[in-house]
């Protein structure tokens, strides 16, 4: 028995030590006193101090995948958050982010198949997007300095006349650095991963081509059947529809009236309170997205919260302190359905009519699509 007993634990012993893990190094310099996040599917799956700008760990990771890698100085304001998108599985990572340009895609060395791929399309990415996307940065910072508010009103417009013609052209550099990568990686296993990350629904038609070259596997991946079902509905959308009733009660118990819609084009918000990045989006959506006085006065916003925690929800809709109408429904709620939606926060355009406009309008965008509605309308 002792003999079993001592080879059973040697055997044991010999599993452990040969099970995989996911070493994992990150270099930050500058970030004297930080946190290192790893989300997967908007889930909190790593959470760990960064000191003197490094951190190392060895973790046994459960589910390899996409993650999100939040890198946050703990000395900078949140807005200074960034997120890099990584592949990751049981092996070995060394993460090294570049202090003069923190945007940038940082530096990954790995065995990892997919986070290879992942480092050749950022880092074409970058070589074509970096410098537009520190001026669009610059240039919005500059749209709400009180330089800008003592313009006279002919200049602010041209002023948000250039932004958003530089706006768009950076989602175009999106396709053209997508199109360059799938042609020169033709078998690449990102790519319907890649494509969900961009908003591909400017130029659906494109996208689709790009998407049909896919590898099958590929296609039929969980990211290349979310963006089957949309492409379809986008390729075969017809504008003007009628758009779905709200399920949901205001504060004081009453449904949802469209008859009260008197803007020219409304949002429709579908938000979590109790969600972190949800919540966080709303707060932008609060202090106000649309550029124009001209625009913002033709302009309305639905807010729906598709959350069980009606505590949290008043609280949130309280600190708003915003003439919206503001509905709660909860976690099951039948506008998941009705509305198609995959992911919160999501964002609905329609009319006064309450026909639709646009669904799935990315946050950033908002602006730029309220504005061209309203030059026609």
């Amino acid at each position: 028995m002792k003999i079993l007993y001592t080879a059973s634990l040697l055997l044991l012993f010999a599993s452990c030590k040969q099970a995989p893990k996911l070493d994992i190094s990150i270099k930050a310099d500058g970030v004297a006193n930080g946190v290192v996040l790893l989300k997967q599917a908007n889930e909190l799956t790593f959470n760990e101090p960064l000191k003197n700008g490094e951190l190392t760990k060895s973790t046994q990771l459960q589910a390899p995948g996409y993650y999100s890698l939040s890198v946050i100085d703990n000395n900078k304001p949140i807005t200074s958050k960034i997120a890099y998108d990584i592949y990751l599985e049981n092996g070995s990572y060394t993460i090294q982010t570049n202090p003069a340009k923190p945007a940038d895609y940082p530096a990954i060395t790995t065995t990892s198949a997919p986070q290879k791929e992942l480092n050749e399309y950022y880092q074409l990415l970058d070589k074509y997007t970096g410098a537009m996307d520190r001026k669009i940065d610059s240039l919005t910072r500059y749209l709400q300095s009180n330089t800008v508010a003592a313009l006279s009103k002919q200049d602010r417009a041209a002023l948000y006349t250039s932004t958003r013609e530089v706006q768009k052209a950076r989602r175009l550099l999106d396709l053209k650095v997508l199109k360059e990568y799938t042609d020169k990686y033709p078998k690449a296993k990102i790519g319907a991963h890649i494509i969900v990350q961009v908003y591909y629904p400017e130029y659906a038609e494109a996208y689709n081509e790009l998407f049909q070259k896919l590898p099958d596997d590929v296609k039929l991946s969980d990211d290349g059947l979310k963006i089957r079902n949309k492409l379809g509905n986008m390729l075969s959308q017809v504008a003007g529809a009628d758009a779905p009733d709200i399920a949901g009660t205001t504060p004081d118990g009453k449904p949802f009236n469209k008859k009260a819609i008197d803007k020219k084009i409304t949002l429709v918000e579908f938000w979590k309170p109790s969600n972190e990045t949800s919540d966080l989006i709303h707060k932008q959506l609060v202090k106000g997205i649309i550029l124009t006085p001209a625009d913002q006065k033709n302009f309305g916003v639905v807010t729906v919260a598709l959350d069980d925690k009606k505590d949290v929800w008043l609280k949130a809709i309280k600190n708003d302190n915003k003439p919206w109408q503001q509905l709660q429904d909860g976690d099951a709620s039948t506008n998941v359905t009705k509305w198609e939606i995959n992911t919160l926060p999501t964002f609905m355009l329609v009319d006064k009519n309450w026909k639709t406009i646009k669904s799935n309008v990315p946050f950033g965008e908002i602006d730029t699509e309220v504005h061209e509605y309203l030059k026609t309308h």
